[in-house]
């Protein structure tokens, strides 16, 4: 009985050529889709909860957006645009230099950065 041979297991199997070159060749593993989906919706999962835990109050406010928005619909959302855009406002009027320093001066950093390509992520 012949033995089934595959390109990982052997470089040549009968080459009457001894000095020629081996032929190596890279195995193909052939895996399930279902194990690959499996696999990826883990990682998107673990991805998920450790960007949720890196980051508290931005998901503290995305779920009282969304809570706001289920509750009182659209008007609700509306509300909570324009009420924080209000706080900005007044917190831009009321204490400029804080403002600066704590939104302006980032924005732009983040801003510069992405442009230019000078680290960052785009």
């Amino acid at each position: 009985m012949r033995k089934v041979v595959t390109g990982s297991q052997v470089a040549q199997l009968r080459n009457p050529d001894p000095f020629a070159v081996p032929a190596w060749r890279s195995p193909v593993y052939r895996t399930p889709f279902l194990m690959v989906a499996v696999v990826q919706a883990a990682r998107l999962a673990w991805r998920l909860i450790r960007f949720l835990a890196r980051h508290p109050l931005v998901t503290l406010a995305a779920i009282a957006a969304i809570l706001l928005w289920r509750v009182l619909s659209w008007a609700g959302a509306a509300v909570l645009a324009v009420s924080t855009a209000g706080a900005l406002a007044l917190w831009r009027w009321w204490l400029p230099r804080s403002f600066s320093q704590h939104v302006v001066v980032p924005i732009r950093g983040r801003w510069r950065a992405a442009t230019t390509g000078a680290g960052g992520a785009r």
